[in-house]
C-alpha cells in the first residue's frame, strides 16, 4: 500500500515507526534509520513503461544499489489488483558492466538510449538479461533516493514501512548505476515523501493500528513516470503526452 505524505505527517509515521518496530538491517546502523537508493529504470525505445502499453508496460525493469555497495540488484516489479510481486537477484557489478554499450541512438521524444549485447550471466540472473533481450529494454533514468526503513515480525512474516524522499533524476548514462556519492542528478521531483506498507496477504494488526492513528488516503505514485515528467520539462521537449502525465497522477 502506497500513500503520499506531507513533511509533517511523515515525521509523525517515522517516530510511529520508530516505537513500535526495529530497524531495517539495510541501515547498516545509521542513527537516522536512513539509506540511499539508486536505481536504472529500463523501457522501450517507444516508451511503453511510462505509457502503460504493450508487454513492456505491465512491469517495470530496473537495476539497484544500495548506497556505496559494490554489488548490484537485477529486479522486476509487476502490481495487479493491489499485489505486487517482485523478482530480484544481485550480480557482481564487474559482471555487469562486462556488457559493451555500443553509441547511443535517439529514442522517441528526444532521450538518448543505449543498445548493447548482454552477456549470458551467472544462472540465477540470466532471467533478467534474457527479458532484457526479448523486450528490447534500454536504460532510460537514473533516480535516487533516501529510505527510511523498519521492519517487524508478525505471525511469521517479515513487515516492512518505509519513507522515501529526497527524490532526484538523470538521464540514463549507458548501463551506469552511479554510487552515492557520486550520484549528480539533473531534477528533483515528487513533493513531500512517500509511504509504503509492505506485508503479505492481509493487512497486519500493527498497521491497521497505524492507519487508525494517522488518517491517511491511500494513492499511487510512479517515481519512474513523476522523473520521466520532471526531466521533460526540465529539457523543455514534447516527450510526456497528455495520457503520460495523467497517469503520473493516478
Amino acid at each position: 500500500m502506497k500513500f503520499r505524505l506531507n513533511d509533517r505527517i511523515a515525521d509523525q509515521v517515522a517516530q510511529w515507526a520508530r516505537e513500535h518496530m526495529d530497524v531495517d538491517p539495510h541501515c547498516d546502523g545509521d542513527e537516522d534509520d536512513r539509506y540511499q537508493i539508486c536505481n536504472l529504470y529500463l523501457d522501450s525505445p517507444e516508451l511503453d513503461l511510462l505509457r502503460e502499453t504493450g508487454r513492456v508496460g505491465r512491469a517495470k525493469h530496473r537495476v539497484r544499489r544500495y548506497g556505496n555497495e559494490s554489488s548490484l540488484w537485477l529486479e522486476t516489479k509487476r502490481k495487479k489488483r493491489m499485489v505486487v510481486k517482485k523478482r530480484r537477484s544481485t550480480v557482481d557489478e564487474a559482471q555487469f558492466f562486462a556488457c559493451h554499450d555500443s553509441a547511443p541512438q535517439r529514442a522517441s521524444g528526444g532521450l538518448s538510449v543505449f543498445r548493447g549485447d548482454w552477456p549470458v550471466g551467472a544462472a540465477d540472473d540470466d532471467w533478467f538479461f534474457r527479458r532484457v533481450r526479448r523486450r528490447g529494454l534500454q536504460p532510460m533514468v537514473r533516480i535516487a533516493y533516501r529510505r527510511f526503513a523498519r521492519t517487524a515480525q508478525v505471525n511469521g512474516q517479515t513487515i516492512r514501512l518505509t519513507i522515501d524522499d529526497c527524490m532526484t533524476a538523470s538521464p540514463a548514462d549507458g548501463w551506469t548505476v552511479p554510487l552515492a556519492s557520486e550520484f549528480c542528478p539533473d531534477v528533483q521531483f515528487g513533493n513531500g515523501k512517500v509511504l509504503e506498507l509492505k506485508f503479505n496477504g492481509i493487512l497486519p494488526l500493527m498497521f491497521k493500528d497505524l492507519l487508525r492513528t494517522f488518517t491517511i488516503p491511500a494513492s499511487g505514485f510512479s517515481k519512474y513516470r513523476h522523473a520521466m515528467q520532471a526531466l521533460a520539462a526540465n529539457r523543455g521537449d514534447g516527450l510526456v503526452d497528455s495520457h503520460a502525465e495523467s497517469l503520473c497522477y493516478a
